[in-house]
């Protein structure tokens, strides 16, 4: 079983007992709002992407929780693409605010790089959502820029989807950088 842990969290596959809290996340529209999640909006769909998801996709997906409340605040988790790990994650409203994304966020750079082996990690974010991209930038990605153009379906206006990236030899050269 794969665990990783940093100052404040614990970072570790999904199981059983996280159903609820995890549940609670996904089915939260201010959370899921700009996510490939937003469209699964009641119990039964959360069910079947817990079990067919979060609880198959062992190696790629990632429970956060908190060390001192032992409570799971969110998730990670990346969807490989031809050598490129796109990373995406949600963290529960309470949690916002307190840097555990971008805390979390630079282990599972590390993971992904080290143990997944991607060339490349990625992460997108709707241009509404602009703590993300700083987020994102924390943690070592560099801005690509638009990637893609959509309507939200439940709104109307227009998204601008934006990406950030960092390839891994830029990664291993921070690294070596900050050991020296």
């Amino acid at each position: 079983m794969r665990q990783i842990t940093t100052e404040r969290l614990l970072i570790r596959p999904i199981n059983q007992g996280d159903y609820g809290e995890l549940q609670a996340i996904i089915l939260d529209p201010q959370i899921v709002k700009y996510m490939r999640y937003r469209d699964v909006k009641t119990p039964a769909n959360f069910e079947q992407l817990f079990e067919s998801h979060f609880l198959k996709e062992v190696q790629y997906t990632f429970g956060i929780e908190e060390k001192i409340s032992h409570k799971l605040i969110g998730f990670y988790e990346f969807h490989p693409e031809a050598g490129v790990g796109i990373l995406s994650y949600a963290l529960s409203q309470e949690a916002w605010g307190y840097g555990y994304v971008a805390e979390a966020g630079s282990a599972m750079m590390q993971y992904g790089f080290e143990v997944l082996n991607f060339d490349k990690i990625e992460a997108h974010y709707a241009h509404l959502n602009p703590r993300s991209g700083r987020v994102m930038e924390k943690m070592g990605m560099s801005e690509i820029g638009v990637v893609e153009t959509r309507i939200s379906p439940d709104t109307g206006e227009e998204l601008f989807i934006m990406a950030y990236s960092l390839n891994q030899n830029d990664w291993i050269m921070s690294h070596q950088v900050q050991a020296v």
